[in-house]
């Protein structure tokens, strides 16, 4: 079967989520992607067309086994099997001697096997498998970089000794956290841990940070002003947090995402950070301190805000959107916001349109639908 007639072919399975890519030729297909398609119970054998396949997405279908035709595939660099009935990886496996990364998330698999050792992976996915805890094999992997691991009490002490620099895991417990000096990712989505280390910020070359739902979380560590930048840092859902670190306005951070933090306070005077997100927070005030950053993009929504006079402290705003809140007015210092170039104030509870705002001189968009003053204006023209 040719190359195009086996891409027909998968085609007219009519699979519910069906992709390929070719290479950059345009000549061969490199990589297949087939996903929530309950009816799929095998491989199928369109994919032995595919002589330089690279890449193998089978993602949430009811494929039992990994074919012994795998073999074939002498180029396959990833194999991602995430959300099927499969019960083990078998030895032939060990022929793809590219294979680099391997997703078994939410399959039936119980052991990782000890020959997988001759493949180069760097990265391996283990979150919702039969694998409990953390394998010890995972040691004998030259060139393992990055993991995704099921809930976990906590990381073993000797983790250190595996060169890691992408890390997703739940955790009940964040001790030896910070002997992983190489993260560059680390995803900590719901854990149950109340504190990081306290030497966190011996993470120097971490650049995403996500805590998000780690509901037990009270603060972070002072260290983490220590790391020089972070392109995202994602707080979502730690709702015990009441304020961030003064040492976090050394830190240069890309985005900050604050939504459902109903109990945050306050955070550093002069944070250097490029956007803060902030929804369903609840907030009756804007915490202190967020007017004194160098925040370019402002989206605080879902709130009970009354007051916003300060805004006119954030010079490099360009964009703000305090929409479904209690603002009552427009306060007269936004006339301070030279880059402001997008207002939006939707479903609040003002009744005035200041003319200080004619002092934005890139102010080229201002929403208020939902405000008592634009119902007036639906009045006016209505009159």
């Amino acid at each position: 079967m040719e190359e195009k007639e086996a891409i027909q072919s998968l085609k007219d399975r009519n699979f519910e989520d069906f992709g390929y890519t070719l290479d950059k030729s345009k000549e061969y297909v490199i990589k297949i992607r087939i996903e929530n398609a309950s009816d799929l119970i095998e491989f199928p054998e369109e994919l032995l067309a595919f002589k330089k396949l690279e890449h193998i997405t089978i993602r949430n279908c009811n494929v039992a086994a990994i074919p012994e035709f795998i073999v074939e595939f002498s180029n396959l660099q990833q194999l991602e099997l995430k959300g099927n009935p499969i019960k083990e990886i078998p030895e032939y496996i060990t022929q793809c001697r590219k294979l680099y990364l391997l997703d078994i998330q939410n399959t039936e698999i119980s052991i990782l096997p000890e020959y997988l050792t001759k493949l180069p992976l760097q990265g391996i996915r283990l979150k919702g498998s039969k694998i409990n805890g953390f394998p010890s094999i995972l040691y004998e992997f030259d060139s393992l970089k990055a993991l995704t691991l099921s809930e976990l009490k906590e990381l073993p002490s000797d983790i250190g000794k595996i060169k890691l620099e992408i890390l997703y895991a739940s955790l009940k417990s964040f001790k030896y956290l910070d002997d992983l000096e190489n993260l560059n990712i680390l995803d900590l989505k719901n854990s149950t841990a109340k504190y990081l280390p306290e030497n966190f910020g011996n993470l120097q070359k971490l650049e995403h940070l996500n805590l998000e739902n780690c509901k037990n979380l009270v603060k972070l560590p002072h260290s983490i002003g220590n790391i020089k930048m972070f392109w995202g840092i994602t707080l979502s859902g730690c709702s015990r947090l009441t304020a961030l670190p003064s040492s976090m306005n050394k830190v240069h951070i890309g985005a900050l995402d604050l939504d459902l933090c109903y109990n945050l306070r306050s955070v550093p005077k002069g944070m250097m950070v490029g956007a803060i997100t902030a929804r369903e927070t609840k907030w009756k005030s804007i915490p202190s301190g967020i007017f004194y950053s160098t925040c370019h993009n402002l989206d605080v929504t879902d709130h009970q805000i009354t007051d916003i006079t300060g805004i006119g402290n954030m010079y490099n705003l360009n964009i703000l959107n305090l929409s479904r809140g209690n603002i009552k007015k427009i306060p007269d210092d936004i006339g301070r916001l030279k880059e402001l170039s997008m207002l939006i104030i939707e479903h609040n509870d003002i009744k005035v349109i200041p003319r200080v705002l004619d002092n934005c001189p890139k102010l080229k968009s201002v929403r208020l639908y939902g405000n008592p003053v634009y119902d007036m204006k639906e009045l006016e023209v209505l009159n």
